[in-house]
């Protein structure tokens, strides 16, 4: 049976004094309370985690930390990591966006309201697993959620001035992301290759390669959730992972497919295609001025902590990347 939670709980100064006790160097009681007080002992310890001495037992950390560990240090990774994921939602709103408006096009194509007949999607999207919802249901169900709950002025347009259903180019804007990768990974094979090809994502003939979308946008997904959601993402192990079979007919990103996989399910590379989805779907004066302010970020407001890059996945050679060049 598990054992019982008997830690009490400490007030800030306690805190303090505990985190001192383990050999953590902390110069201004009084900052190291208003920190924790606004940030919070819990979170900020996810990142002092790797500051902590190997356990004797060789299995995870001790509580004490390795000497020469600071406060200050700490909190720098905690705010690296912030200004990281701020950094990352500003590209990965350009890149929703531009899926957004594809998918509503290409699908929009066969009808104002193909969304709503499943004979313009892939077969497979409306088969209900042992008489249970199939995908489609279950997208249409989270649909018709969000529009009901949308505040927008132009949902209340539709409401209005028409029957209430929206056409497919307007419920791509009120889906989550989650609920746009859905849709698109249930579109007939010809509409997810289209976009596929417009985004980039090709196969070794050079054609659209949906199945590679797919992929990525389930990345992307996750990716803008642990920002939204204020995870830690510096050194995340990423649960869900790029597939290293679509990289390799992609020059830009063909060293992902050929390197180890650290690179894939740590933070480097859902980097990677940030980068090259970015440059896909804006100007190259933002790509480039985006990939300028992550180059700073990754090069001065990491080493004053003390943490390296390696750590995030990144090899030795990254800078030789046409990408990251």
């Amino acid at each position: 049976m598990p054992a019982s939670y008997t830690k009490p709980h400490l007030d800030l100064p306690a805190q303090v004094q505990l985190l001192s006790s383990r050999g953590l160097s902390i110069s201004d009681s009084q900052h190291a309370q208003r920190v924790l007080r606004t940030v919070g002992y819990y979170r900020l310890s996810g990142y002092w985690y790797p500051y902590r001495q190997p356990d004797p037992t060789g299995v995870g950390r001790a509580d004490d930390f390795l000497p020469g560990t600071s406060f200050d240090q700490i909190v720098g990774l905690y705010d690296f990591d912030r200004r990281l994921k701020l950094h990352l939602l500003d590209a990965l709103e350009r890149i929703e966006i531009a899926v957004r408006v594809q998918l509503g096009d290409v699908l929009g194509r066969r009808s104002a309201y193909a969304h709503l007949d499943p004979t313009n999607l892939d077969p497979g999207f409306d088969k209900s697993p042992g008489g249970k919802p199939s995908r489609y249901q279950e997208w249409l169900r989270r649909m018709q959620e969000a529009q009901q709950r949308s505040r927008e002025d132009f949902v209340k347009h539709f409401r209005t001035k028409y029957d209430g259903w929206l056409p497919t180019w307007v419920v791509t804007e009120i889906l989550d992301f989650g609920g746009v990768s859905t849709l698109y990974s249930g579109l007939q094979r010809r509409d997810r290759d289209e976009i596929a090809a417009d985004l980039g994502a090709l196969d070794a003939t050079g054609a659209g390669n949906g199945s590679a979308l797919k992929n990525w946008l389930q990345v992307i997904n996750y990716l803008r959730n642990t920002c939204a959601h204020h995870s830690r993402l510096w050194n995340r192990n990423m649960d869900v992972q790029l597939a290293p079979k679509h990289l390799g007919p992609i020059s830009r990103l063909a060293h992902l497919h050929t390197g180890p996989p650290t690179q894939l399910f740590r933070v480097f590379g859902p980097l990677c295609l940030v980068l090259f989805l970015l440059a896909e779907t804006t100007d190259d004066d933002a790509w480039q001025q985006w990939r300028a302010s992550l180059l700073d970020l990754l090069t001065t407001a990491l080493p004053p902590t003390g943490r390296d890059l390696v750590e995030m996945g990144f090899p030795l050679d990254w800078r030789t990347w046409s990408l990251w060049r």
